[in-house]
């Protein structure tokens, strides 16, 4: 990459690539000097053309590998996530010699050993602050904790189930509450991939492979489904001074860690009680360090967008 500007592609242009496309539209001025360079959307890559979006002026093609080969593109952002056919775009982007920036946990979590063996051998950076609660940098700051031994990780890492059981603490079901999340955006028209923790369990599972500086694959996170939680279980917590939140959870043990998704009882008066809607909750205990705490919006376009910017900028900023 030369001192020149910076350009950059989009495969995926819904919530989160609106999100990132009017932020380069609205704030080009504060992108190019976090930079300190211009830095250009140059197209993104979407499956109808016709479809109206408020995402900027930012071109768009429903041709990705464009996107791939485009000589001004330096720096290729994927948010459609799930493996097909984004874990192909991602590996060609690499392979034509592209830094990727991605919100895609499933794919992060599950591709983990190839994403990085890809950006090695093409000599690119590959960054996923996005993937794990969004607006909170604890990507970046548990990449800073190499020489700490963990002990535990817990915390909220999903929002559509913290606004689920809020909404069943103050007396709706779990269907009703399920319909409340979607009716506001929380959930999906498919709302599995939250309720029976396979979002959680990909999130838990990258931070956990960054701790230990392995692959860690979501598929030894156990999860237990936020369905069979019957309402009367939030009031009888409630009585005990509890709340029940969808926990993720790691025990780092001495011989393998173990990891857990799924509904339980936290004190009501602890952050995890405390958070609702899209809040994120993550606590790090370890031997150096004896608790960390990092928390915010771990959902919504604008948030996710702020770190897929900031992967964007902190590319720009280390290869001028």
């Amino acid at each position: 990459m030369s001192d020149g500007p910076v350009g950059v592609g989009l495969l995926g242009l819904g919530t989160v690539g609106s999100a990132v496309g009017r932020a380069f539209a609205d704030r080009s001025r504060r992108i190019d000097a976090a930079a300190g360079r211009p830095v250009k959307l140059v197209a993104a890559a979407v499956r109808d053309a016709q479809k109206p979006r408020e995402a900027g002026d930012v071109p768009v093609t429903t041709d990705p590998h464009s996107i791939l080969e485009d000589p001004e593109i330096a720096v290729v952002v994927e948010v459609i996530g799930g493996t097909d056919p984004a874990g192909e775009l991602v590996h060609g982007a690499l392979e034509n010699g592209k830094h990727v920036v991605t919100a895609n946990k499933e794919l992060v979590a599950k591709d983990w050993n190839a994403l990085h063996e890809s950006a090695r051998h093409a000599r690119r950076e590959l960054r996923f602050e996005a993937a794990v609660a969004a607006a909170v940098p604890v990507v970046a700051g548990m990449r800073t904790l190499g020489a700490v031994r963990p002990r535990v990780l817990r915390g909220l890492l999903n929002g559509t189930t913290t606004y689920i059981c809020s909404r069943m603490e103050a007396g709706s079901s779990f269907e009703e509450a399920l319909a409340q999340a979607t009716a506001a955006g929380y959930a999906e028209a498919d709302p599995s991939n939250d309720v029976d923790g396979h979002d959680a369990a990909y999130k838990l599972a990258i931070l956990i492979s960054i701790l230990e500086g392995r692959h860690y694959h979501p598929d030894n996170v156990r999860r237990t489904s936020l369905r069979g939680v019957a309402a009367g279980g939030f009031s009888a917590a409630a009585a005990r001074a509890a709340r029940i939140r969808y926990l993720a959870v790691a025990d780092f043990g001495d011989r393998a860690t173990k990891a857990r998704v799924g509904p339980e009882e936290v004190p009501a008066d602890s952050l995890e009680g405390q958070a609702a809607g899209p809040m994120n909750v993550i606590t790090l205990e370890s031997d150096l360090v004896p608790r960390l705490v990092w928390s915010g919006p771990g959902a919504g376009g604008d948030a996710t967008a702020s770190a897929i910017l900031g992967d964007v900028i902190a590319i720009a900023r280390a290869r001028g």
